[in-house]
C-alpha cells in the first residue's frame, strides 16, 4: 500500500480527514500524523510517505512553505492541499507547481476517492516496483485467479481485504503485484473494466443511463456521471449524443 501523512493544525480535522476516506480500500495506509509542521517535516522525512495531506493555513508554517521545505530536503512525494473554501486562490498557481491536487474542507468522501484514484495513477507512473524473491509462482498463479475473477465480476464491490482472504495474498502483496504488472492499483484497474464497459453499453444502446450505472457497479448515478466525465472529459449524456451522430 501508498503510505500516506497528515498535517493540520487542528486535530479534529486530522481525524475527519483519516475517518472520511476508505484507505485500505483505495491502496492507501495512514502512516502518521501531526498538527506541528516541524514535527510533520521531521516525521516525513524520517516515513517517506508517498502522499501528504496538508492544510493551507498553520501558524508558523503553512502549506505552501512545507511543501517546498520538503522538495529543498529531497522528498519526491506527492501533495494534497487542505483548504477551506475562498483562501486557496491566492497560491494556487504556486502549488499547481509543486503540488498534486487540492481538496476543500470539509471533505467530501466521493471527492476524496476521485483524486486518490488520479494520484494513485501518479505514484504508479513513478514507482516502479521491481519482483523480488518473495513473489513466487504460487502467487503469481493466485493474482491470475483474482484478475479472472475481478473481470469476471468487475460490477460488484472488492476491497483488499475480502479479496485478501478469498485468493490467500496479503494486501500489500496484492498492491505490488497490480504495481508490477500493471503500473496500476485494485482502485485504478477496477474503474478501468467499469467505465469501459459502461462506454460500450452507452454508445451501443439506448437504456437507461441509470441501469448501465447500477450495472457496472455504480449505485449513485451522480457519481457515477462525475466519474465517467474523468475518465472520459464528458460526462454519459454528451457520450452517447457523439455515438449515436456517429452511427451510420
Amino acid at each position: 500500500m501508498y503510505k500516506v501523512y497528515v498535517v493540520d493544525d487542528e486535530p479534529l480535522m486530522i481525524n475527519s480527514v483519516i475517518d472520511t476516506v476508505s484507505w485500505p480500500e483505495n491502496g492507501f495506509e495512514v502512516v502518521g500524523s501531526a498538527t506541528d509542521p516541524e514535527i510533520a517535516v521531521s516525521e516525513i522525512c524520517d516515513m517517506r510517505p508517498e502522499l501528504v495531506f496538508c492544510d493551507l493555513k498553520m501558524p508558523g508554517m503553512d502549506g505552501i512553505a512545507l511543501i517546498k521545505l520538503l522538495r529543498e530536503k529531497g522528498l519526491d512525494c506527492e501533495f494534497i492541499m487542505l483548504s477551506a473554501f475562498g483562501e486557496f486562490e491566492a497560491s494556487r498557481s504556486f502549488f499547481l507547481m509543486d503540488g498534486f491536487d487540492y481538496l476543500l474542507k470539509p471533505l467530501e468522501l466521493q471527492e476524496s476517492e476521485l483524486v486518490l484514484e488520479r494520484v494513485s495513477r501518479r505514484i504508479a507512473e513513478k514507482n516502479r516496483l521491481s519482483p523480488s524473491t518473495a513473489f513466487v509462482q504460487t502467487y503469481t498463479d493466485a493474482f491470475d485467479e483474482l484478475i479472472a475473477y475481478i473481470t469476471a465480476h468487475f460490477n460488484k464491490k472488492h476491497t483488499l481485504a475480502s479479496l485478501s482472504k478469498q485468493f490467500n495474498i496479503s494486501p500489500s502483496y496484492i498492491c505490488a503485484l497490480f504495481s508490477k504488472h500493471y503500473e496500476s492499483t485494485l482502485t485504478i484497474f477496477l474503474t478501468n473494466l467499469r467505465m469501459t464497459a459502461a462506454a460500450e453499453r452507452i454508445a451501443s444502446s439506448e437504456g437507461a443511463l441509470k441501469e448501465i450505472a447500477i450495472d457496472c457497479g455504480y449505485s449513485d448515478y451522480f457519481y457515477f456521471c462525475r466519474v465517467f466525465k474523468s475518465y472520459y472529459g464528458v460526462p454519459p449524456t454528451e457520450y452517447r449524443q457523439k455515438h449515436l451522430s456517429e452511427r451510420p
